[in-house]
């Protein structure tokens, strides 16, 4: 239940009052100039019953007031003033809706703490224990003060780039990227905004940011510590200089910098433990790549600023107002999203063995890959090439070259395309001989190996039940580790959590105990569909 404060009640009733005096204010202000335009109309009238009627009289006569022009032109500093209580009070509702918002983030952000501290500690507890007392193990929330004793990492990074801006040519740039992890570093909270630059933000210690930038982005990532109620930090930065100003050890040369240092350390005191550390830029890699987003974006933004194209869009995804050439328009349903949600989109689909299809809910359209090339990198782009290939070979017909350092993917019918034309390799292609489209070295696509010149399949596998040394590692490696072989497509499936139920990329669905097939989404075996321990999510071990 909210509590109301007594301050918040006057100034409301305070307000409440100032609109019911104005509106009475604007009102008589309204009736008076009414009163005064009826009694000059009845002058005018009259005085003009008194004079000889002429046509020159009647035509230097004064045309009568319109009422519309007074009684819709009521005070004007009344209205004024009516505007600046309505936006005060705007601002008053929008102060206690971040304040709201704020309040939901650090319980959100305690409980997660608290199921995590759980979590760890169910984990730890030996099998033996956990079989007579797991039932009886809890942990209500609210009892322990987790958020306290967790220490946060907030990694933290300021950039200065020159960036080729039109007709304008190269333009200094700041960015600040922010993330703010957990312990296990889960993420939290993930920033990316530019900053002013100047000449001097160019200095600091070398490298891609300038020291004040640095300072700035340590501010921003320790001010977003302290709005999400986190206490004790870990800050972790690739700067040298910073590092020096955040341990005290070195001292700021200008009033500028000597300002940001100060409002820093002012934050470092609100926290219960606050510890630098220098780290190597790989380390942070994940604010580097928010700035450089923040950076980017401010030169896009400034560019189109300057050309004229500066219509807006708001994408449905992050809701932010994007400038019309950032936005990316599927080409089937025409659903339109900013560059930065698609590439997320598409990555984690790639990433997933998936062809990835407009993000919009219901609607399965296709992504063209050629489209894509506005938003992707060249290593998703040929990621997502490969993922158009494979998904346009049915599972039976794919042949991958059996050589180490080719694996290249083809078909079976693009084998028989490219079949040597001499006479004499007719009776070898026969019994299964083909070469490779990419290297055009020979390979039997029955056993899947080197072409084997005096050997027949049988004989060979006999002989070599294992292609290569690192195939029988494999294979040892796949028995010790239980992992699953689909029987359609071939490739090993490794458990990591959930059910037993598996669905291959190539579409093949079946039980990981026994390797029976699922259909419709049921089981054709009478293995148990899931464990316990592969249903809890151990977040410690993933980094």
């Amino acid at each position: 239940m909210a509590v109301v404060d007594d301050n918040d009640t006057d100034l409301l009733l305070l307000l409440s009052e100032q609109r019911r005096e104005l509106s009475s204010a604007i009102t008589a202000d309204s009736d008076l100039d009414f009163a005064f335009q009826l009694q000059m109309q009845e002058a005018i009238n009259l005085s003009s019953t008194l004079q000889p009627s002429s046509s020159s009289s009647s035509s230097h006569q004064p045309p009568p007031l319109l009422l519309t022009e007074v009684t819709e032109s009521p005070s004007g500093v009344a209205h004024l003033l009516a505007e600046q209580i309505d936006t005060f009070s705007q601002h008053r509702l929008d102060r206690k809706l971040v304040e709201s918002e704020t309040r939901s983030m650090q319980e959100n952000l305690n409980r997660l703490i608290h199921d995590q501290v759980f979590a760890r500690q169910m984990a730890n507890i030996p099998e033996h224990e956990w079989k007579q007392t797991g039932d009886w193990f809890e942990k209500p929330y609210g009892l322990s003060p987790e958020s306290n004793e967790e220490v946060f990492r907030v990694y933290c990074k300021g950039l200065v780039s020159e960036e080729m801006v039109g007709r304008c040519g190269r333009m200094l740039f700041g960015g600040v990227g922010v993330a703010v992890c957990d312990s296990v570093d889960c993420l939290v909270f993930e920033l990316g905004k530019t900053v002013v630059v100047d000449g001097g933000d160019g200095g600091g210690d070398g490298g891609d940011g300038g020291g004040d930038v640095e300072v700035k982005a340590l501010i921003e990532g320790l001010s977003a510590a302290v709005s999400v109620g986190v206490k004790r930090v870990r800050v972790f930065c690739d700067s040298n200089l910073v590092y020096q100003y955040l341990t005290g050890k070195g001292q700021p040369t200008t009033n500028k910098t000597m300002a940001l240092v100060d409002q820093l350390n002012l934050l470092q005191r609100k926290f219960a433990y606050c510890g630098p550390l220098l780290v190597r830029q790989n380390d942070i890699k994940f604010a580097y790549k928010l700035a450089t987003e923040a950076i980017r974006s401010e030169a896009t933004k400034f560019a189109e600023r300057i050309s004229g194209r500066t219509l807006l869009e708001q994408c449905i995804i992050c809701f932010e107002s994007i400038y019309s050439g950032q936005m990316f328009s599927v080409n089937k349903c025409m659903h339109r999203y900013c560059f930065s949600c698609m590439r997320k989109h598409v990555e984690a689909k790639l990433l997933q063995g998936k062809l990835p299809e407009c993000p919009h809910e219901n609607c399965n359209s296709n992504l063209e890959i050629e489209s894509c090339k506005k938003f992707l990198n060249p290593e998703l782009y040929d990621i997502m090439s490969l993922r158009v290939k494979e998904a346009s070979i049915p599972p039976t017909d794919k042949v991958y070259c059996p050589f180490s350092n080719c694996s290249f993917l083809m078909s079976k019918t693009e084998l028989q395309e490219h079949a040597p034309a001499s006479s004499s390799s007719t009776a070898a292609r026969g019994m299964g001989m083909r070469n490779c489209v990419k290297c055009y070295r020979y390979f039997c696509i029955n056993c899947k190996v080197p072409w084997h010149e005096n050997f027949t399949c049988e004989n060979y596998i006999r002989c070599f039940p294992h292609r290569s040394v690192n195939e029988a590692k494999l294979k040892s490696l796949a028995t010790r580790n239980r992992w699953r072989e689909c029987t359609k497509c071939k490739n090993l499936v490794e458990l990591a959590e959930g059910c037993y139920h598996i669905s291959c990329r190539c579409g093949y669905e079946f039980c990981y105990t026994c390797g029976a097939e699922w259909i419709n989404k049921k089981p054709t075996c009478r293995c148990p569909i899931w464990d316990e321990r592969n249903i809890i999510h151990r977040g410690q071990n993933r980094r």
